[in-house]
């Protein structure tokens, strides 16, 4: 009776100690679990992203090569933030591609995304709808742009759609399409009102 510690008050405490105990245990593989998943997962991702930007590089160096009439034949992609440099002969060095003129950054990003294109659709084949992709390409790249595509065109049903008329000659075929002729002749009541 003296002493002041209730049994069963202590009995209690014993049992959410076990309890808690178990739990913090339990909470603890399920921590070794995630952490083994995470490192599985990015191990996975590392080795996926190593495999697409070595498999990018191949397909798009033969692209920009033939696009730069041969200025640029080595492409390099980075593993982790899929960011493109190409070897510059000026400068014998490697350049991003964001350095160069916004005309061969555009043949690279094409090139990549045909690249990406193959590699995600594997032995299926989309068509491909692309929107004015040579604007900023000068008349001796632009060409040999469309040539690019004309190869494309023979895995992928290729829909090019532009305002200019310069790639008329070397399509397959050409649609035009009418631009809009409608116009709104909705008429506000305050302008409509005599003054």
């Amino acid at each position: 009776e003296q002493n002041p510690v209730d049994a069963e008050e202590v009995a209690a405490l014993e049992e959410r100690l076990a309890g808690w105990s178990e739990e913090l245990s339990a909470l603890r593989r399920r921590e070794r679990v995630y952490a083994l998943t995470l490192r599985e997962i990015n191990a996975a991702e590392q080795a996926t992203m190593q495999r697409a930007t070595r498999y990018l590089e191949r397909r798009m160096v033969k692209d920009v090569a033939r696009v730069t009439d041969g200025r640029y034949k080595r492409v390099r992609v980075d593993d982790t933030n899929l960011g493109v440099d190409v070897f510059s002969p000026e400068k014998g060095d490697w350049v991003p591609v964001t350095d160069l003129s916004q005309g061969t950054l555009d043949v690279v990003y094409l090139a990549a995304r045909l690249g990406l294109v193959r590699l995600v659709t594997g032995d299926r084949r989309p068509p491909l709808i692309l929107d004015d992709p040579f604007v900023t390409l000068d008349d001796d790249r632009a060409p040999r742009a469309l040539e690019l595509l004309r190869e494309v065109a023979a895995d992928f049903q290729v829909i090019y759609l532009t305002t200019s008329d310069r790639y008329d000659a070397l399509a397959d075929k050409v649609v035009v399409l009418p631009g809009p002729t409608a116009t709104d002749s909705h008429v506000e009541a305050e302008e409509a009102a005599p003054a």
